[in-house]
Order: structure tokens, then sequence, then C-alpha cells
């Protein structure tokens, strides 16, 4: 499941359209705020937290850390137009974060979400041995 949130309505409908395009359960929320109270109101896993940096009420990076605090398995692809640089700058600690700068393509942002999706799966089966 991806908990999708994103204040710009051109870009949410994009990146809702793909995700469910590429068979992901999305649960979709229009600012920080909203989008934790969404999460908290969810008793299902969320896997994928993709959220915008800038956003009213909560920007995405705070919105990781909360998230984090309870759900400390969720992976976190944050998006902006700010320089990478700068987003991390303003994530402190926050070192975890995937990062896919504003404007994407279509392509780069499903390959994207292909990738941390792979990874959560190859962490969730099982080592055979040790």
């Amino acid at each position: 499941t991806v908990l999708l949130a994103e204040d710009d309505e051109m870009l949410l409908e994009f990146s809702l359209t793909i995700l469910r395009r590429d068979v992901y359960q999305v649960l979709v929320a229009v600012n920080g705020r909203e989008a934790l109270d969404l999460a908290n109101a969810n008793l299902t896993a969320i896997d994928i937290l993709l959220s915008d940096v800038s956003m009213p009420y909560m920007g995405g990076i705070e919105l990781a850390k909360a998230l984090l605090q309870t759900r400390p398995d969720i992976q976190v692809l944050s998006t902006s137009r700010m320089p990478q640089q700068d987003v991390l700058n303003r994530a402190g600690g926050l070192t975890r974060a995937e990062f896919l700068a504003k404007l994407f393509s279509v392509t780069g942002f499903a390959d994207k979400v292909r990738a941390i999706a792979a990874a959560i799966n190859h962490q969730k089966i099982p080592k055979v041995g040790k």
C-alpha cells in the first residue's frame, strides 16, 4: 500500500493514475496532516509514503518523521521542486528517504516506485540457512 500525499491536484492525479495502473493500493491525502490522520486510522500496512516536501499544515518531511515513529518499516519517497541538497538539509536525520525531483516523467516515477517496492519485497523474503 502506498500513502500518497500531494497538494498539487494535477500531480496528485498524475501520480494516482500511474500507481493504480501499476496495481498499487493507494491511500490519498492532500496535505501532511490529512495523510497522518489517514495513516493513524488505517490498520493495514503502509509500505511506501510518497509525499511532497512542501505542503500546507504539515510538510512531507515532518509527516515522514511522524509516521516513522509508529511505522518504522515504512519506506519514504519525497518529491519536490527544490534541489535535492536543499531537501536533505531540511530533512535533518531522515537519511532513509528516497528523492524524486519534480517534474518527473511517467517512466522515472514508475521506475522509482517499483525499485522501492522491489526492495521491500526482497526484505520480506525469508532467508534460507545462515
